[in-house]
């Protein structure tokens, strides 16, 4: 018998459909909600692992970002997705999982907001706006000032997402990743896999323009966090490319 990772699970276990949603750094697999919420009304059972590292799951045996899709490969052997969606270094577990989605069956790929490439000056930017959340330990008043498009339960979920993972996730995954580069592994997308990639900063469309068979998708005046603010739009561009 295949044993998974903890989840968290949305929709009917009966329905024909499925969807899997994988969450970011400092974040549980709630951050999907409204996301997995929408999903499930359109009768797809939806399942939302939580990384190791988070949601009070221990660390793997390093901090790679293939160690962490690894661990969610029980996933693709139990059951086959129409449509997968990842955000921030959750697209990137995406992206290298691409390899092992079906060759025939249409899968809808969605990323939300991923940094494909980082340099060197970037990952020293990057390790102190990540882990700022830890530090600084914002509340949900706190993230409901800042972020107007959001929920009481975003903030919530957002809160809880950071407190109940390791404190130094940010800094052990960005050490863990170095050269910080996953550009390449769109290549290992399937013929019937359609890849749309939602970017909440400009400065990311750099890393994309060269894939031509990728869709994006720029928002303007977003936040990394597309899926609190724009749910509809996501559950949109994955239903998209089922349709077409």
């Amino acid at each position: 018998m295949t044993t998974v990772p903890s989840a968290s699970q949305w929709g009917s276990p009966t329905a024909n459909k499925r969807a899997l949603l994988i969450h970011g750094l400092n974040s549980s697999s709630h951050t999907f909600h409204r996301v997995a919420s929408a999903l499930a009304a359109k009768e797809y059972l939806v399942v939302a692992p939580n990384l190791l590292g988070h949601a009070l799951r221990n660390t793997g045996v390093d901090f790679k970002v293939q160690t962490l899709a690894d661990d969610l490969l029980p996933y693709l052997q139990a059951a086959e997705y129409d449509i997968v969606i990842g955000h921030s270094v959750g697209a990137l577990v995406v992206l290298s999982l691409l390899k092992y989605l079906p060759k025939i069956k249409p899968t809808s790929v969605v990323l939300i907001d991923p940094s494909l490439e980082i340099t060197a000056e970037q990952m020293v930017n990057g390790r102190v706006r990540f882990s700022t959340d830890v530090r600084t330990n914002p509340t949900v008043e706190d993230y409901i000032a800042l972020n107007p498009l959001w929920t009481r339960e975003d903030a919530i979920w957002r809160v809880l997402g950071t407190q109940i993972g390791r404190s130094t996730n940010s800094d052990d995954h960005i050490d863990g990743n170095v050269p910080w580069s996953f550009s390449h592994l769109i290549a290992d997308k399937p013929a019937a896999t359609a890849l749309t990639i939602l970017v909440g900063e400009p400065s990311k469309l750099e890393s994309i323009a060269k894939f031509k068979e990728v869709r994006t998708v720029l928002f303007s005046n977003a936040s990394h966090w597309l899926q609190h603010e724009f749910p509809e739009v996501i559950v949109e561009e994955a239903l998209r490319n089922i349709q077409e």
